[in-house]
C-alpha cells in the first residue's frame, strides 16, 4: 500500500494540533501550585459555609467562559466568545485583562512552568474542585 506525501503531512499536521492544545505541565505540580496561588478563590469544600470568589473549575476546559450557572460573572466574562483551552487559559492566567478586559481575576500567574502546570492539574478534573452549587 501506498502512501501519499499529503496524507503523511495532513496526518502529522493532525497530531501536532492534539499535542498543542494537550497541557505541557505536570498535573502533580500544578495541584501545589493552585493550592499555594489559586486556591483562596477557586476551591470550596463541601463542608465549608462562606462562598467562593471564583467561580468552580472542576471541567473548566472545554467550557465557555462564564457559563457555569452557580456564579455572578463580570459581563465582559460572560460577553466573551471563549471555550477553555490550554492555550487559552495559559494566555488568561499570564495576564487575565488583555484577554479578556474587564475580568475580575485577582491574582496573575506570570511562570510560564506554573501556568503548565496548573493547566495539567486543571484539565485532569481532579475532583477536590467541585464546589457546592450556591445562587449567583
Amino acid at each position: 500500500m501506498k502512501i501519499s506525501k499529503l496524507a503523511v503531512i495532513v496526518a502529522g499536521l493532525a497530531a501536532s494540533a492534539a499535542l498543542a492544545d494537550a497541557p505541557a505541565g505536570d498535573a502533580s505540580r500544578g495541584a501545589v501550585v493552585f493550592k499555594a496561588q489559586c486556591a483562596a478563590c477557586h476551591l470550596q469544600k463541601a463542608s465549608d459555609t462562606s462562598p467562593p470568589i471564583g467561580p468552580q473549575l472542576l471541567g473548566v476546559v472545554g467550557r465557555k467562559a462564564g457559563s457555569w450557572d452557580h456564579f455572578k460573572y463580570t459581563d465582559a466574562m460572560r460577553k466573551a466568545a471563549i471555550t477553555w483551552n490550554a492555550k487559552l487559559l495559559d494566555q488568561y492566567l499570564e495576564n487575565p485583562y488583555s484577554l479578556v478586559p474587564g475580568a475580575a481575576m485577582g491574582l496573575l500567574v506570570p511562570v510560564a512552568k506554573n501556568r503548565d502546570d496548573v493547566i495539567a492539574y486543571l484539565s485532569s478534573n481532579p475532583a477536590e474542585l467541585k464546589q457546592t452549587e450556591r445562587a449567583p
